[in-house]
């Protein structure tokens, strides 16, 4: 008699990787409606690191799988498996991706090292959601020039790296694609604790709701006693763009237990 054999198929995360795999590996996540791209600069001064910069589902060349943070999570997860030697690695997070990372804290937080969690994403409640829907809806009708150069504006990214984001942005501007990472968000369910090294590090200038949003991107260091915080003098959301020098001496100088640059402010709880 035939036994029939249950083959289990798992999509991988496109990924683009940088460096050599015998270097200490760090997973780079990008923000909400980018893609691996938003770390070209940074991976380009981290030589002596094996660097994997992810699309996350529903971004980039990862567009076509389904986002959820649980699913996201779990990717991330399986490329760490994956791809590198020891199933651990260093992670940086950047906004919608801080929310991933804390979900993988919660769900598999063995395939962690170190963590970086820069202007994370917290749970968003859900009358803050409600408010942003008529402006989702509105974005459909801007120019897709406008709306780039908007977007680069009030995130203070440098005009260099247009082109390098127009497709990401305007993909990233539909309404549904909105209102999904919005919703998910609302249900964002963290860990009770987190052992590993966590550092919650953000830009001195917020845009938009700054206030709002960078009490939502501090909880991490208010709920974890372990946790450090940071700030960047001048920085906006995405100041990794801005400061690329400043960003990769961070992340070089907390994942090798080094002093963070004297530039940066410690924030304190």
């Amino acid at each position: 008699m035939m036994t029939r054999l249950k083959l289990i198929y798992f999509e991988m995360l496109f990924t683009f990787e940088q460096g050599s795999p015998v270097n200490p590996p760090i997973v780079l996540l990008h923000g909400g409606g980018l893609s691996h791209k938003a770390w070209r600069p940074i991976l380009d001064r981290l030589p002596d690191f094996y660097c994997l910069a992810p699309d996350l589902p529903g971004h980039g060349r990862s567009r076509h799988m389904p986002f959820s943070l649980v699913g996201a999570a779990n990717a991330v997860a399986d490329l760490i498996r994956t791809k590198t030697p020891h199933s651990k690695a260093h992670l940086v997070a950047h906004s919608l991706s801080g929310a991933v990372v804390l979900t993988l804290l919660r769900l598999c937080p063995d395939v962690a090292d170190h963590v970086i969690l820069c202007g994370s994403s917290g749970r968003l409640p859900n009358w803050l959601v409600q408010m942003s829907l008529p402006m989702f809806g509105m974005l459909k009708w801007m120019n897709p020039d406008m709306l780039v150069q908007s977007t680069l504006r009030q995130q203070g990214i440098p005009s260099q790296y247009y082109a390098d984001l127009f497709d990401d942005v305007v993909a990233s501007s539909a309404p549904q694609f909105l209102r999904l990472m919005y919703t998910e968000l609302t249900m964002l369910d963290v860990p009770k604790a987190i052992d590993c090294p966590l550092l919650v590090c953000v830009g001195e200038r917020e845009p938009g709701a700054a206030k709002r949003y960078g009490q939502i991107s501090l909880r991490p260091l208010k709920q974890y006693p372990s946790a450090h915080g940071a700030m960047m003098p001048a920085g906006g959301h995405v100041w990794h763009l801005q400061f690329p020098d400043v960003f990769a001496d961070m992340l070089r100088a907390w994942v090798t237990d080094a002093p963070l640059p004297a530039v940066m402010h410690q924030i304190t709880r």
